[in-house]
């Protein structure tokens, strides 16, 4: 489920954004690729040198990932995966710069013009 987050209008700091979320059971082959390929089986992650970050409500931390390591903001998200109207509430580790180290890649790489602009019409 690809679903798209929107944040309030003009906001200073965040951007809407995806949420992806792959089942557990998924029917994937084993050589997919792009994000659902990179995140189909979790990435090794350690999370260090926990903070107060720039907001009170929010802690900074380092995480090591692929080989980098990357600053990382604690904050709220929903997790639609059981209620997908409303959501459940989850923390969430926040990667900066537009997820550089963590995902492969740039995040232009997996821009689209358009939704169904790579399905070919019949």
């Amino acid at each position: 489920m690809v679903l798209l987050h929107r944040v309030w209008k003009k906001h200073p700091v965040n951007v809407d954004f995806l949420g992806i979320y792959i089942p557990p059971a998924n029917n994937f082959s084993s050589s997919v690729h792009g994000l659902i390929g990179q995140f189909l089986q979790e990435p090794d992650v350690l999370i260090y040198n926990e903070r107060p970050g720039q907001d009170p409500g929010k802690s900074d931390a380092t995480m090591e990932v692929k080989g980098h390591k990357l600053t990382v903001t604690r904050g709220l998200q929903k997790d639609y995966r059981s209620d997908r109207v409303f959501g459940t509430n989850v923390q969430c580790w926040f990667v900066h710069n537009n997820g550089k180290g963590f995902l492969d890649g740039h995040y232009r790489d997996y821009l689209v013009p358009h939704l169904y602009s790579y399905l070919k019409r019949i």
